[in-house]
């Protein structure tokens, strides 16, 4: 059994987790696919959402999915949201970025999540 001290520490590590990472939710208005030969940012696919991400140290138009085969599902999901125009909920992993830019100087930062919103 799980006294509350325990319960209230889990709880704190749980959230101190989820902190790394901040969502954004909006429909797809852009989508852009780079190949392996793109010598700005190379196997990405990039997005916007209308609203933008107002996410810290993170670029305020640009995100990307990186393009490998354990993220294939997010690039379905991705493109089918485009295509319908339905609204998605972005989860960017600040402490992975791509492409600086002037908005984020350290880079763009890439997509964790994308889901339904």
């Amino acid at each position: 059994m799980m006294g509350r001290l325990s319960r209230t520490f889990v709880a704190g590590l749980l959230l101190s987790a989820l902190s790394t990472f901040a969502r954004a939710d909006g429909r797809i208005i852009q989508l852009d696919f780079s190949g392996p030969d793109d010598a700005v940012h190379p196997d990405v696919v990039q997005l916007t959402i209308e609203g933008g991400f107002n996410v810290a140290g993170c670029d305020a138009d640009y995100a990307a999915i990186r393009n490998d085969s354990k993220r294939q599902h997010m690039i379905t999901f991705a493109l089918a949201a485009y295509e319908s125009g339905r609204s998605v909920r972005v989860v960017l992993n600040p402490s992975d970025k791509y492409y600086p830019s002037q908005n984020a100087p350290n880079g763009r930062c890439t997509i964790s999540r994308i889901s339904n919103r």
